[in-house]
């Protein structure tokens, strides 16, 4: 089953790689500087109606002499650093406030910009919690600090017939859509229950179509497991299963363990519905067995 591992979805290491780039950038920008023009990076920070922070926390870079960048640290408090983060800049190594300078500061030879970088980056990450460079606002080279590149358009390709929109006028309109494209797939017209559900066997289960009485979503799921023994322990590999999973949502209602995944329907897309049966099949087929055995259930037919 295709999962987010494919992807290396993995949270910690993309905001780790994320924020290697920025040092890069940054020590390629701060090697390049000269003494026309300042560099400040400052944390985004939420604006609440009209109201603009006159001072927000970042860092001003400047070339203070031939071969020399200062940095400056700008914090929370009018430009000046909390207590905390005074104690953190301390603690990075920042040089302290004195007679001349005001400011927790750092003066470094441009041919050695990279160890102000990384202590750039460890300032903005662990001083004032930023989790990833989006959340920064350079006051100039914004471009080349966060990665951006200029967007292409691809020629699109003409779409085939399934892979169209159609725009339901509401839910009876759109099981009709549905029954059409089923009938095509399966040979005969789909079977549905007193609710509206049509169900389908694939191996060892079922699997069951629904339309949301707005028109706006169909929802396929299949019961994978009945009579579960240990919701605790069903929980436990149920959520590893929805962080694994690429589709569908996994969950326990009472003794039986769901499957379910979504289709927006507004516009309908025929070939989304196939998509997703298709998934949606291979899942509920592919793993009740195993999951059934896991957590001491049954599957709904015996193979």
């Amino acid at each position: 089953m295709a999962g987010y591992k494919d992807f290396d979805f993995d949270f910690d290491a993309t905001q780790q790689g994320a924020w290697g780039e920025f040092t890069t950038r940054l020590d390629e920008v701060l090697s390049v500087m000269d003494s026309t023009a300042d560099l400040t990076i400052s944390v985004a920070s939420p604006i609440k109606g009209d109201e603009v922070p006159a001072e927000r926390p970042g860092i001003r870079f400047s070339v203070t002499a031939p071969g020399r960048i200062t940095a400056y640290v700008k914090g929370d408090e009018g430009g000046e650093p909390t207590p905390a983060q005074a104690e953190a800049l301390h603690r990075l190594a920042w040089d302290q406030p004195h007679a001349t300078e005001h400011r927790f500061h750092t003066i470094v030879d441009q041919e050695d910009s990279g160890p102000l970088a990384q202590l750039a980056t460890e300032t903005l990450t662990e001083v004032f919690g930023v989790l990833h460079p989006i959340f920064l606002e350079p006051d100039q080279l914004a471009e080349i600090l966060q990665g951006t590149t200029d967007w292409v358009p691809l020629t699109p390709k003409p779409l085939k017939k399934g892979q169209e929109s159609v725009m339901p006028a509401n839910r009876v309109d759109l099981d009709s859509l549905v029954d059409h494209e089923l009938a095509k797939a399966f040979g005969h017209p789909p079977l549905r229950n007193e609710q509206g559900d049509v169900a389908i066997r694939v191996g060892s289960t079922m699997v069951f179509l629904r339309s949301t009485p707005d028109a706006a979503e169909l929802v396929l799921f299949s019961a994978l497991v009945h009579d579960v023994n240990g919701r605790s322990r069903a929980c436990e590999v149920l959520n590893d299963l929805n962080v694994e999973a690429r589709y569908g949502r996994f969950a326990l209602h009472r003794d039986r363990v769901f499957v379910q995944v979504s289709v927006a329907a507004k516009p309908f897309v025929p070939a989304h519905l196939h998509q997703a049966l298709v998934h949606l099949s291979q899942i509920a087929d592919g793993i009740d067995d195993a999951l059934a055995t896991k957590l001491g259930g049954r599957t709904t037919f015996s193979a």
